[in-house]
């Protein structure tokens, strides 16, 4: 601890975030020769190397990884004694927030929750970012994510998480369809359909995967688009159907003539999370964008979908 300080415990907590030099030092306002000279302190200290460059890029090892979570507690408890008795105020917040957002998900809450923040905190620039397929959790350890929202499957337990609502998946399609009279589908009809995916699951096992693997049934994806906000338009044009939690098939219905049939209960099953890191689990930003989420997704969800804890 005598050969340590404060500076250099920030330093490397930059660093755990951004994973770069010459993000930390803007962060820090210091020189990148000088966030330099602190990394090769650290790794005097630590007799490690504390990140290795792969591919261009910071990568921490093992021993930075496991320092990395006391730090960052430490410097967490600290931030909350010094800031205790200090007003919140959002009117005063500047910057970008940054959303992880499934696509089905941010045709939802992207307007609403943006107008929503914006109105408490005028300075603040909302991005929403896609989060597609497997999740990667490097995205919300670094500084390049404040929280994603999204249907994940396997999340690691030391995420924090809150149920944001329950709801079913269902097939859509258009309503000339030849199968939009249907009013559900059974196992044995999957495999007749032709269905939709966005490209970033191609070539990977889906929850649908999983979920039919003992069930002798499978879903054949034939086309695949780059944008899922396509999909309405190309299931006008063609046979194809695909799938989405029905609160938003509900909406696209608003604009679209489309058709919805009920899948078999192994695929209904959608469970929007919101997920943060631990790192902001009580942080006075974090705390307040995560409410604010509640807050609007309340005001979009009939009764029977109110959101609960997991």
């Amino acid at each position: 601890m005598r050969r340590t300080s404060m500076s250099l415990l920030l330093c490397f907590d930059s660093l755990m975030d951004t994973r770069s030099v010459t993000l930390t030092a803007a962060r820090l306002n210091k020189s990148q020769p000088a966030i330099s000279r602190d990394l090769a302190r650290l790794r005097t200290l630590l007799k490690d190397p504390v990140f290795v460059f792969i591919s261009k890029r910071l990568v921490p090892t093992e021993r930075a990884l496991a320092l990395h979570r006391q730090v960052r507690e430490a410097l967490a408890g600290l931030e909350h004694a010094l800031g205790e008795g200090q007003p919140f105020r959002a009117s005063e917040l500047a910057g970008v927030i940054n959303i992880g957002a499934a696509a089905h998900i941010e045709l939802l809450l992207a307007a609403p929750l943006t107008l929503a923040l914006q109105k408490e905190a005028p300075g603040l620039t909302v991005r929403f970012q896609p989060v597609h397929g497997d999740f990667s959790p490097d995205d919300l350890d670094s500084a390049s994510m404040d929280l994603a929202i999204g249907l994940f499957q396997g999340l690691p337990l030391r995420f924090p998480r809150q149920v944001l609502f329950e709801d079913e998946r269902v097939g859509v399609l258009s309503s000339s369809h030849p199968l939009a009279k249907r009013q559900r589908f059974g196992l044995q009809d999957l495999q007749h359909v032709k269905w939709l995916a966005f490209s970033h699951m191609y070539g990977k096992q889906t929850n649908f995967d999983r979920a039919l693997q003992d069930s002798g049934y499978n879903m054949r994806f034939s086309a695949y688009v780059s944008n899922f906000g396509l999909a309405p338009y190309f299931l006008m044009e063609t046979d194809y159907a695909t799938t989405m939690p029905r609160l938003i098939a509900e909406k696209y219905c608003r604009y679209f003539d489309l058709g919805l049939v009920r899948l078999p209960a192994e695929l209904r099953e959608a469970r929007m999370l919101m997920v943060w890191s631990e790192r902001n689990e009580r942080d006075r930003l974090s705390l307040w964008l995560r409410g604010m989420v509640m807050q609007v997704v309340n005001g979009l969800l009939p009764d029977r979908m109110r959101p609960g804890q997991e």
